[in-house]
């Protein structure tokens, strides 16, 4: 039996082989229910769910963009959605809880689990990490959001990132001659190599400016070139903003304004069987169209029946609503209904941050030419010096040439990239370093490369330095209040779990959520793990901020996570205050007496008993009015090792107060 040869031909006039995988991909899923529309824009504090504006914390948290992603201060978008999230600090690690999925990221570390299997954050870039800054942890937009089923647009003209999340209302669907006019938005590309030959390809608008997706092996090797718009007008004057060499991509950019620009779709929602349209000019017949279907995914690509024939490379594959789901860049030469296009969404976390020539890219990729961009020398903190504090400011000496610079930190001696937990690519010689990266006692690597338009230059010398044990002592745990809750008097008790080795504690409390040392209107230096506010300090309807350090006789230690707090005192009777058992009781006895302090001109109590910490009323299993200021359980009421909830509220003979906030306890196993 012969053996048939197949050829997989790259679809651009000079012929170069690719090779593609071919094993099935998983499964890849569409979100449903009611969309959600969020969008957030680098540098600005507020974020829009659905239309509506909002801050992302009260702290003014912005999005920032490291190693070439935009990163997030994501509790607000989690909650947004419905989701929860919580800090484990003896991990470093985010757990984000939405309906069945779980993700768990770790700062400083480019894996993460999701629903227990590793999974890297960012493949393409191992430098993506979770950090901290200011206090906030900041995550991966992409990698979040399409983890939780939602996808991911990039507006690099406004710095925007929309995530969107479940399915929108029905999108009108377009025949083919309407798709058709779409050729205005994709172009003819043609490029001259150094000895004279030259190549053919396409590619389409992604922005009103110029900005131009096409594939890499397009551009490879180029010394100059043209771009060709569907009306004729010629561009010769062509920059390289980014590339992705191992994934086919590439994004030049011409000099226009008003262009017309396609609209970028969801290719992870492309569904199998799926009409779809694809525009190219295969042999360099400019902007032909051809219709097919999408007939399978294989591993990295979108296979469809559409004819891509050589000189379609960089090409567009519309859906029939008139959105680029993929970019036409292989076909094979024995079967002429095998296409593959890259998806779209492969473009989106692409970064575009250089401003290249043809020949100066082709220059750098070959190694020909290196940046010109010195190495810095680090200032401080010195090498094998001892810093003595967790915020420490690192400072290097200015490149005349470098516009940019990456700061590097590692963990330990070795300063290899397994070690890092912490970069970030800044404009001045300076850097001061977000809490929560530096632990005490421990030691570390650091280095910085200078860039520029044409490229990094080469890292430092790696410098190490130590942290003095500073704070050695641990940090409190807040108990109550709990996070963001009303508090319903003005004189409520603050509880916290103790620290070993403590002997005393340092409580805080600042007006508004800001947590700032200006907004301090009280300080106190206790000996317990509780403290009452004294009358006139709190205010109705104001905000407030609490946190309490750790102290022995010599030393402080670090203050916790700020926790935040409304006042919202009911009108009428006063509420009670609740005694025992004491917040977040634990191994208590299934048939407890619970406590509370009497109200002036109450005549009952009302006792309401939960399972579970949500507090709501279908959780209820006993609610009853009694005439004093305590109740036991009774036997068989409570489950052996169970967490519940209770509160109670003050009445009159016909009138009932508002209910004290909701405490926790676990009965013994």
């Amino acid at each position: 039996m012969r053996h048939v040869q197949r050829y997989v031909a790259i679809v651009i006039v000079a012929a170069i082989m690719l090779a593609l995988p071919f094993a099935p991909s998983n499964a890849w899923g569409q979100a449903g229910g009611t969309q959600t529309i969020i969008a957030l824009q680098v540098g600005k504090p507020s974020m829009t769910v659905n239309g509506v504006s909002k801050p992302i914390d009260v702290q003014g948290t912005v999005p920032v963009i490291v190693e070439g992603r935009t990163f997030l201060p994501i509790r607000a978008v989690v909650e947004a959605l419905g989701g929860s999230i919580a800090w484990t600090a003896a991990e470093q690690k985010v757990t984000i809880i939405m309906g069945s999925d779980v993700l768990e990221l770790f700062i400083g570390k480019s894996t993460a689990r999701v629903n227990g299997t590793p999974m890297s954050v960012d493949p393409a870039n191992p430098k993506v990490v979770p950090f901290i800054i200011g206090g906030r942890t900041m995550l991966p937009v992409r990698f979040v959001a399409e983890r939780l089923g939602g996808t991911v647009a990039w507006n690099d003209a406004t710095k925007t990132a929309t995530l969107t999340f479940g399915s929108g209302a029905t999108q009108t669907l377009l025949s083919v001659t309407e798709i058709a006019k779409k050729v205005e938005s994709v172009v003819y590309i043609e490029v001259a190599f150094a000895d004279g030959k030259g190549a053919s390809g396409s590619g389409f608008i992604i922005s009103p400016d110029g900005r131009i997706v096409t594939n890499y092996h397009v551009i490879d090797g180029a010394a100059s070139g043209k771009v060709v718009l569907n009306d004729g007008t010629t561009f010769i004057d062509i920059k390289v903003l980014g590339w992705n060499k191992e994934g086919d991509l590439a994004i030049i950019k011409i000099s226009g304004s008003g262009l017309p620009a396609v609209t970028m779709g969801n290719s992870d929602a492309a569904q199998i069987g799926e009409a779809v349209v694809a525009i190219g000019s295969p042999l360099g017949l400019q902007n032909t169209v051809s219709t097919g279907i999408i007939s399978a995914r294989r591993e990295g690509f979108l296979q469809t029946t559409a004819p891509i024939s050589h000189g379609s490379s960089g090409g567009a594959l519309f859906n029939m609503t008139g959105e680029v789901i993929g970019i036409t860049s292989a076909g094979m030469e024995e079967g002429p209904n095998l296409g593959f296009a890259i998806p779209i969404n492969e473009v989106k976390s692409l970064a575009t941050d250089r401003t290249l020539t043809l020949a100066q890219f082709t220059a750098q990729m070959s190694g020909s030419v290196t940046s010109s961009v010195s190495v810095p020398s680090l200032i401080q903190p010195a090498a094998t010096t001892e810093v003595d504090n967790l915020t420490p400011t690192f400072q290097w000496t200015k490149v005349a040439t470098a516009t940019r610079y990456t700061f590097w930190l590692g963990k330990g001696t070795t300063g290899t990239e397994d070690t890092k937990i912490y970069s970030e690519v800044v404009t001045t010689d300076t850097l001061t370093l977000p809490a929560g990266i530096l632990t005490d006692g421990g030691t570390y690597t650091w280095a910085v490369a200078a860039g520029n338009e044409t490229g990094w230059g080469d890292w430092s010398q790696d410098s190490v330095f130590s942290v003095r044990a500073v704070g050695t002592l641990g940090v409190p745990e807040t108990l109550e209040p709990d996070q963001e809750v009303t508090v319903p008097m003005l004189t409520p008790t603050f509880f916290w779990r103790a620290v070993t080795g403590a002997t005393r504690y340092t409580f805080w409390l600042g007006k508004s959520w800001s947590g700032l040392q200006d907004t301090e209107v009280l300080s106190r230096v206790v000996t317990g793990m509780s403290f009452t506010l004294p009358a006139q300090v709190l205010l109705d309807g104001e905000k407030y901020t609490w946190n309490v350090s750790a102290g022995d006789a010599s030393d402080w230690g670090d203050w916790g996570e700020d926790q935040h707090f409304t006042v919202e005192v009911p009108s009428g009777l006063r509420v009670p205050a609740l005694l025992t058992p004491l917040p977040y009781a634990t191994g208590l006895s299934r048939t407890a007496t619970f406590t509370w302090t009497q109200v002036s001109g109450a005549m009952r109590y009302t006792f309401w008993l939960g399972k579970g910490t949500s507090g709501s009323q279908d959780s209820e299993i006993l609610n009853v009015v009694v005439a004093g200021t305590s109740y036991t359980i009774l036997a068989g009421t409570l489950d052996a090792g169970a967490v519940y909830t209770w509160n109670v509220s003050a009445g009159t003979a016909t009138v009932w107060g508002g209910w004290t906030m909701d405490r926790y306890f676990k009965t013994a196993p």
